[in-house]
């Protein structure tokens, strides 16, 4: 069987896209070795180092690559993500109709795979998805039975879904660089307690949640001045726009009485398993991306997710996580008492989390779902 993945997110900045990419190699090389696959990338040079598997072409222009890849495929996919989703305006359902709609032109099967869905703000978003989307894709795979119940209110056929996890609970544990080798702000003395921060800064956190930088600043004080923390900021999307993780680091650490005790880890684009390793030397982590709190999860890092997003409430409610607030409720105070329950016993909260990951990893492979439909479409 041989796929192609049209929808070009991968190789944007992104870290955590980059581990569904690898999730998604895992899936297919247990459903079937002798599969291939073509993914659009925006750097198909770094995809292609991350995840050495599969073909790439680039997503922002025609090419032989692309021809080709099209030309062969005996289906198409749309992997991970969130691409349900109208938070951040038209992106990305103005990029994913499009491309559903040519492919069904072509008569190629569709399936979507291991995706997240969010609560959407507009009509016409509603109405695209029930009109363009719904009636041409063969099945769809989805993170959480919260995603599934989103898809049903927008026209999805309930028996065209099935319910999994998210391919990048097929990661396996990063071991730790030693201390010598790590970034600087990573190497903790004996008595400091290393927070590992990932927050980001589009506008609807600000819409929502006016305060949250100084709040958020509040917080991390709290846990400097109470538990000797060293705080690290980790960018799990690298691009420099305001709107992303360095920019935002930077705000909350103008924000806070001891900027001396917060570094931002170096902004590099690094694989998914060169970030896990780096969160592992963290006592806690405190996350507002969804494959932030995933990567501390593996890494067995007790972690305060801040529920920026649906995605990561639906994680929380999956790994009946109940250490996270969201943005709506944001208290400094409630964030302190969260993150020193955590830190108080370590290892009873890494036991419980990893409990709970080796669950969602079972739920991965009912990702085959969507596979054998497109198979099954395929072969008629």
């Amino acid at each position: 069987m041989r796929l192609v993945a049209p929808f070009g997110f991968y190789g944007w900045g992104n870290i955590g896209d980059e581990a569904t990419l690898q999730g998604f190699a895992r899936l297919l090389a247990r459903y079937d070795p002798h599969a291939s696959a073509s993914f659009a990338s925006r750097d198909p040079r770094h995809t292609a180092r991350v995840e050495p598997s599969f073909r790439y072409f680039e997503a922002s222009r025609s090419s032989v690559r692309r021809w080709v890849a099209n030309r062969r495929a005996h289906g198409a996919v749309f992997v991970g993500g969130t691409p349900i989703m109208d938070v951040l305006g038209r992106w990305p359902l103005s990029e994913v109709v499009p491309l559903v709609a040519a492919k069904a032109e072509r008569g190629t099967p569709m399936a979507f795979v291991g995706i997240g869905t969010e609560r959407l703000q507009r009509d016409e978003s509603q109405r695209l998805i029930a009109r363009e989307l719904a009636p041409r894709v063969c099945h769809w795979s989805v993170r959480s039975e919260y995603d599934r119940e989103r898809l049903v209110a927008y026209g999805v056929e309930g028996d065209r879904i099935t319910v999994a996890a998210d391919l990048a609970w097929t990661l396996e544990r990063s071991p730790e660089d030693a201390s010598d080798r790590r970034p600087e702000c990573l190497r903790a003395r004996p008595d400091d307690v290393l927070v590992g921060v990932n927050v980001t800064n589009e506008r609807f956190v600000a819409e929502r949640a006016p305060h949250f930088f100084v709040t958020l600043a509040e917080f991390l004080d709290r846990l400097v001045e109470k538990v000797g923390a060293r705080i690290v900021f980790f960018c799990n999307e690298i691009r420099e726009h305001e709107a992303f993780d360095k920019a935002a680091s930077q705000l909350i650490i103008g924000h806070m009485r001891h900027p001396e005790r917060a570094a931002i880890l170096p902004n590099e684009y690094r694989t998914p398993q060169q970030m896990m390793a780096l969160l592992g030397a963290c006592h806690l982590a405190v996350g507002m991306r969804y494959h932030f709190c995933v990567f501390a999860a593996i890494q067995g890092v007790p972690f305060v997710a801040i529920k920026r997003s649906d995605k990561v409430d639906d994680l929380c409610r999956d790994l009946a996580w109940r250490h996270g607030v969201g943005l709506d409720e944001i208290d400094a105070p409630q964030l302190e008492a969260m993150g020193t329950e955590l830190l108080a016993d370590r290892p009873a909260a890494a036991r419980m989390m990893l409990e709970r990951v080796e669950s969602m990893r079972t739920r991965v492979w009912r990702n085959f779902v969507a596979l054998d439909v497109l198979r099954e479409q395929w072969s008629r």
